[in-house]
């Protein structure tokens, strides 16, 4: 790994967004998002590549299929070159892209959040360096990159190259505790602010009949999917943390954040087959339908899919009242949960890739600001209109809900950072509407105690700032995976299997398979990078706008 890379990312990075704050500050939203392919076809043959695109299996019938849908044409249309789409099951992401890549099926472009997913294929030489291709054949992201040098520098791999697109966020939220604000008053609870008053509010919700039906048919909190993230960052069991010096495994805190899941699932106060909600569906029909007291989600508070989620439980419950709530205390503290990183890289192009210079068009296309408007607001006349301001205003937000639902995923290099105030989620919210201005107090709030200075993140380092692992030690780490079944062993298993007897084989597990090589290999690099600006709560402080 070149160390000068890393220091690069710290220093370069938070230099260039900084002073992006203030070169942003004028930028105006909105724009032509019906013209965007006007100038994005370029000269010379049209290419042809293979795109990946995460299936949530969420379009609408009548708007078709993921690969095959309004905006999959539009694209097609209005880009440059041909894409056939790939679709990728969101909740088994990195097992699909295995088998793919083991088959020589897999896209062109891949698309993923995972980090971990794309170090190893960079390990197993499956991805293209980029540094040349951007150079030479590269126009919007080329420009991009030059602007903001940090995504350069948060592409490169141990071998200094570019191996990764990325896009500009700024510091979001993204985990999130929702609760039923109704439910507390009801029961004459108070909002739980350690997690020993979380555990009796669970317990109330579970056993007091908060929906009033006499029946007991409420559960205190889902735990599938992304959700578990949300109890883990409460005890910090986020994989790493800093203590005296060093950066330690969170043996400790995994067994605590395993001990009380199991506490709430063998007293019943959670779903008994969250482990088969691999994407977190049930739980979310389960909020929905008014049957849950305390909502885990991954996704931000200002998404479109999280007002979609506040207005179906609405309909159902129209007297809910939900809250965000801070993590509550732990035994280690209290904390952040995990943010949306202010730079994401989330695509890369597969080595073996026919034709490059067209996937790098393609991706020009993607990042360049008529694209990223017309897959943020869709088309002018269509699905918005512009205001006296300048912003895009929808037209009719039930249609565009149905007929825009696939974009989000389109549009994984859209830096919104970058599209100034009237692209900000809010601006698109009513305050006469009593609904959205519910729903804008809830953004206002989670920003406010999800992003707080003042407490650390649960993850200390985002895994897109440690540095990438060997390919001996993906190997190690890969032997360890099973690692989050013990854990997930002890929650189910009652008094055959607990808590500390997983700790006990975890580690043995871990060190039997080489583990401490990677715990040497962290450590190396926090004692040379610990004194710089590299953790959660530093970037915190970066401001676009």
């Amino acid at each position: 790994m070149k160390r000068t890379s890393i220091h690069r990312t710290a220093n370069t990075g938070l230099a260039v967004m900084l002073a992006a704050g203030a070169l942003l500050a004028g930028c105006a939203g909105g724009g032509d998002a019906a013209k965007s392919g006007d100038n994005s076809k370029g000269e010379g043959k049209r290419g042809s590549i293979s795109s990946s695109l995460y299936d949530r299996g969420n379009v609408p019938v009548e708007e078709g299929t993921v690969d095959n849908n309004r905006w999959t044409k539009w694209l097609n249309e209005q880009g440059p070159v041909d894409v056939k789409f790939v679709p990728i099951p969101r909740a088994e992401s990195k097992q699909k892209f295995n088998v793919l890549f083991a088959s020589a099926g897999a896209p062109d472009l891949v698309f993923d959040y995972d980090s971990g997913l794309m170090n190893d294929l960079y390990v197993q030489k499956q991805l293209l360096p980029l540094d040349d291709l951007i150079q030479n054949n590269s126009t919007e992201y080329k420009k991009l990159a030059d602007q903001y040098p940090i995504l350069k520098e948060m592409g490169r791999k141990p071998d200094g190259k570019i191996y990764q697109f990325g896009r500009l966020l700024g510091m979001k939220t993204n985990d999130l505790l929702f609760i039923r604000k109704d439910w507390l008053k009801k029961l004459n609870l108070e909002v739980p602010k350690t997690t020993e008053e979380l555990y009796a509010v669970a317990k109330a919700f579970r056993e007091q009949d908060p929906d009033g039906n006499g029946v007991k048919d409420t559960y205190a909190i889902n735990l599938s999917y992304t959700a578990e993230n949300v109890v883990n960052a409460m005890f910090q069991n986020t994989g790493v943390f800093s203590k005296d010096g060093k950066l330690e495994k969170t043996w400790e805190q995994a067994r605590e954040a395993t001990a009380f899941k199991k506490r709430l699932f063998s007293e019943g106060l959670v779903d008994k087959d969250f482990l088969t909600d691999k994407n977190g569906e049930k739980a979310k029909q389960d909020w929905i339908n008014g049957k849950l007291g305390m909502y885990a989600q991954s996704s931000g508070a200002d998404q479109v899919a999280t007002f979609a989620t506040y207005q179906s439980l609405k309909k159902n419950v129209p007297d809910a009242e939900v809250i965000p709530i801070e993590l509550p205390k732990g035994p280690y503290g209290q904390f952040n949960p995990n943010p949306k990183f202010p730079v994401q890289l989330t695509a890369a192009i597969n080595a073996n890739t026919k034709d490059p210079k067209a996937a790098m068009k393609y991706v020009d296309f993607l990042v360049s600001k008529p694209t990223m408007n017309t897959l943020k607001n869709g088309l002018e006349g269509q699905h918005y209109k512009t205001d006296k301001d300048g912003c895009a205003q929808p037209i009719d937000k039930e249609k565009n809900k149905k007929e825009m639902v696939m974009t989000n995923d389109i549009a994984m290099l859209s830096s919104m950072a970058l599209m100034g105030k009237c692209e900000k989620y809010e601006i698109k919210l009513s305050p006469e509407i009593p609904q959205e201005k519910e729903f804008l107090t809830m953004i206002e709030t989670a920003d406010k105690i999800y992003l707080n200075p003042n407490l650390p993140f649960a993850t200390e380092y985002d895994s897109t700032i440690l540095p990438s692992l060997s390919a001996d030690l993906v190997v190690i780490n890969k032997n360890t995976d099973t690692i989050n079944d013990l854990w997930k062993k002890a929650i189910v298993s009652g008094d055959k299997y607990t808590p500390e007897q997983a700790m006990v084989e975890a580690k043995s597990l871990w060190e039997k398979s080489g583990g401490k090589q990677i715990d040497d290999f962290y450590n190396k690099w926090y004692q040379e990078n610990k004194d710089k600006p590299m953790r959660n709560n530093d970037f915190i402080k970066l401001k676009f706008d």
